[in-house]
């Protein structure tokens, strides 16, 4: 508990010292479903937006929105599951470590079980049940190949939990390959190391790929609650039987 109330100082000290215009307004207390702290959540990012990482455990929008699906109803439907994290972010990593048959991976990240290219992954077919992915694909040159490998490694049955940075004005992704120039990129893409931004043609994509897809999102209110963006949502992509 020390440990815990030390954290949220530091975190609370360090976003005052980062944007105190952040605290300028009262701020209305959320709740991470991750760690279970209520109270204030800070900036992240860059330009930082406000009321996005819990002061505690770290998360950030996608990762309490991933874990309320989650535990939905109560029961943790990842408990005993082979998954296969990508790119694992340090709060569901720590959520789900308990795991014996959790497996994370990425190309560059240290300390990952697996270092691999999403898109030619060295695991047998059908291994997992899970496969998750928050905020990759944007950055693969070749989305639609990640996605198919993401589809080979899972078992019938299996799913995929995918968030992207997705705009729902516009109906088809925004991508140029010819765009490699990283001030351009930002430009066009949002970050340097983007390849594309999103449209609502997404699930399109991952039923090309193979997948059966249904999204998540929780209603306005617990949006606040949960400090979620209202803007996203999770993409349940599962793989037919």
């Amino acid at each position: 508990m020390a440990s815990s109330n030390w954290t949220i100082r530091r975190r609370l000290l360090s976003a005052w010292f980062r944007d105190r215009h952040q605290f300028s307004h009262g701020r209305l207390p959320r709740l991470c479903p991750i760690c279970n702290h209520d109270g204030v959540m800070v900036s992240v990012g860059h330009p930082a937006r406000w009321d996005a990482r819990c002061a505690q455990c770290g998360s950030r929008e996608r990762h309490r929105l991933l874990w309320l699906w989650a535990t939905e109803g109560g029961v943790n439907r990842l408990d005993g599951k082979r998954i296969l994290h990508f790119a694992p972010e340090k709060s569901l990593r720590r959520a789900l470590q308990g795991n014996p048959h959790y497996e994370t991976a990425d190309l560059h990240q240290r300390g990952v079980t697996h270092s691999v290219d999403i898109t030619c992954l060295p695991m047998a077919n059908q291994t997992y049940d899970v496969v998750i992915a928050n905020h990759v694909l944007e950055h693969i040159d070749d989305d639609r190949l990640a996605m198919q490998e993401m589809v080979r490694v899972l078992v019938p049955g299996g799913i995929a939990l995918l968030t992207v940075p997705l705009n729902p004005t516009r109906a088809e992704t925004y991508e140029d390959p010819s765009i490699t120039d990283p001030v351009e990129r930002e430009a066009h893409f949002n970050a340097p190391d983007h390849r594309r931004f999103y449209g609502l043609d997404f699930a399109d994509r991952l039923r090309q790929a193979g997948f059966e897809v249904d999204t998540f999102r929780m209603t306005p209110p617990l949006e606040v609650t949960y400090g979620l963006l209202p803007m996203e949502w999770l993409y349940i992509a599962t793989r037919p039987v």
